[in-house]
C-alpha cells in the first residue's frame, strides 16, 4: 500500500516572500560594485607608483575589466531581474547599465591587453607574451558569451526601432492634386483625383446641355477666337489735332 501524499512544504514559498522584495536592491548592488571594481582598476592604469611601469600596470589592470567580477557581476544581475518572476519594474534600467558597463570593460580589457603584450614583446619576453596572450584571449571568450547573453535579452525585451517614413509624406503626390501633363480634363491631366471632367457627373455642363452655354458662344478651343464675336475691332479714324492753328497776326501798319 502506498502512503498518502504529504502536502507541499510550504517553506520555499515563505523563503520567496521573504527575499522577493530584495530582488532589486540585490540587481542594482552588484552593477553598483561591479562599477567600483571597474573605477578602480582604471585608477591603477593611469596613476605611476615606483613598483611597476606602465607595461606591467596594463598587465594587472586587465583582470580588473576582464575578469570574475566584471563577466560574472552584471550578467546575475541581468538574470536576477528579468529571469525570476515577475520581473522588476527597473528590468530594463538594470539590463542597460549593464550593457554600458560591458562596453567600457571591453574597451578597457583589449586597450590594456594590447599595451601588455607590445611591451613584453619589446622586451623580447616572447614566451611570457605568447602565455599572456592565450590566457587573456580566453578570457575574452568568457567575457563576449556573458555580454552576448545580456545584449539578447536586451535586444528581445528593450530594444524599440525607429519608426519607418510612411510612404507619400514627401516627394510623392497626393490625392486632390494634378498630376503629369496639367490639370484635370486638359490635355494630358489625369481625371483622378482632381476635378472632374466636362460633362460627368460634378463637373460643369458642356455646350448645349442643361445649364450649359448655349451653342456658339465660347465653343473656340484655347488661343482660337470664338466664331461669335469678331476678329478684330475696325481701326479707329485717326484723331484731329486737339486745338485749331492759331491764325497769323497781320502785320502792324506804319502811320503816314
Amino acid at each position: 500500500m502506498t502512503s498518502p501524499a504529504e502536502p507541499a512544504s510550504t517553506d520555499a514559498t515563505q523563503a520567496r516572500q521573504l527575499t522577493k522584495p530584495l530582488r532589486e536592491l540585490g540587481a542594482l548592488a552588484l552593477l553598483g560594485a561591479n562599477a567600483v571594481f571597474l573605477f578602480v582598476g582604471l585608477l591603477r592604469l593611469i596613476a605611476p607608483n615606483d613598483y611597476s611601469d606602465f607595461t606591467d600596470r596594463a598587465g594587472g589592470a586587465f583582470f580588473a575589466f576582464i575578469g570574475v567580477e566584471a563577466v560574472v557581476l552584471p550578467l546575475l544581475a541581468v538574470l536576477l531581474a528579468t529571469h525570476v518572476s515577475p520581473v522588476l519594474p527597473k528590468a530594463k534600467l538594470i539590463t542597460q547599465v549593464a550593457l554600458g558597463e560591458y562596453a567600457v570593460s571591453a574597451l578597457f580589457g583589449t586597450l590594456t591587453m594590447l599595451i601588455w603584450t607590445v611591451g613584453r614583446l619589446a622586451k623580447a619576453e616572447v614566451l611570457d607574451a605568447l602565455l599572456g596572450v592565450l590566457t587573456r584571449f580566453a578570457w575574452l571568450v568568457i567575457f563576449a558569451v556573458a555580454a552576448w547573453v545580456v545584449y539578447t535579452v536586451w535586444r528581445a525585451l528593450y530594444y524599440v526601432p525607429r519608426p519607418k517614413p510612411q510612404p507619400g509624406v514627401y516627394g510623392q503626390p497626393q490625392p486632390g492634386w494634378p498630376q503629369q501633363g496639367g490639370w484635370p480634363g486638359q490635355p494630358g491631366g489625369q481625371p483622378q483625383g482632381g476635378w472632374p471632367a466636362p460633362g460627368q457627373p460634378g463637373g460643369y455642363p458642356q455646350a448645349g446641355q442643361p445649364g450649359g452655354y448655349p451653342p456658339g458662344q465660347f465653343a473656340g478651343q484655347y488661343g482660337q477666337p470664338s466664331p461669335t464675336f469678331p476678329q478684330s475691332a475696325p481701326p479707329h479714324p485717326q484723331s484731329a489735332p486737339p486745338f485749331p492753328a492759331a491764325p497769323q497776326s497781320a502785320p502792324p501798319v506804319n502811320p503816314a
